[in-house]
């Protein structure tokens, strides 16, 4: 007869899974093939090259102007015009488009007339010319009422070094009523340079 051994109140210790280690060796393994499957290269060597030195400048934008002459004296009657002149010289080294426009008006003594009935009444032309000799009444150019006057970009173009000479004609209508008699108008004329488009 047999008989089955009889157990004490132990309890068996636990039996260690020996394939642990196996698997997890397997798991990197399979990381690392597939890693070296991926695009790429992983090659050790590898080249450079190096230009010669070079030097780059960055250009200057700036202009100059000499004051409007010869207006300040005349006095206007309807119908009638006067010219002053004003130079202007790219002192930059890239060439500039010019623009000029009216950037403040004041009105004085205007006793019988608003200084917008005043403005009204005026208009400014601008035209470049040769020499400040060259400068007279009913020239072509830019045109409109001294308030809202602005050529407008590329109203001439600079190269570097180069300047210009602007004949500037102010006008009072033709129409003009007595109530803007003996009114006294200063205004501001500015010029921007702006550099040419390549």
């Amino acid at each position: 007869m047999t008989s089955t051994p009889r157990t004490s109140g132990r309890h068996a210790a636990p039996r260690r899974h020996r394939w642990i280690w196996p698997t997890a060796l397997a798991l990197v393994v399979a990381v690392v093939t597939a890693l070296l499957g991926t695009g790429g290269t992983y090659a050790l060597w590898n080249g450079t090259a190096s230009t010669s030195a070079s030097t780059v400048r960055s250009a200057t934008a700036t202009i100059t102007t000499g004051p409007l002459s010869a207006m300040n004296t005349s006095v206007l009657g309807p119908g009638g015009g006067v010219t002053g002149t004003f130079t202007v010289r790219n002192t930059g080294s890239i060439p500039l488009t010019m623009r000029v426009a009216t950037t403040s008006t004041n009105v004085a003594y205007a006793t019988n007339a608003t200084p917008t009935a005043v403005l009204g009444e005026l208009s400014l032309h601008l035209a470049v010319v040769g020499s400040t000799a060259d400068c007279r009444t009913g020239l072509s150019g830019a045109s409109g009422r001294l308030a809202a006057f602005d050529t407008g970009s590329g109203s001439f173009t600079l190269t570097a070094g180069a300047s210009a000479v602007g004949c500037v004609e102010m006008d009072l209508d033709a129409d003009a009523p007595q109530t803007v008699a003996g009114a006294v108008t200063d205004f501001t004329l500015t010029v921007t340079g702006t550099q040419v488009s390549a």
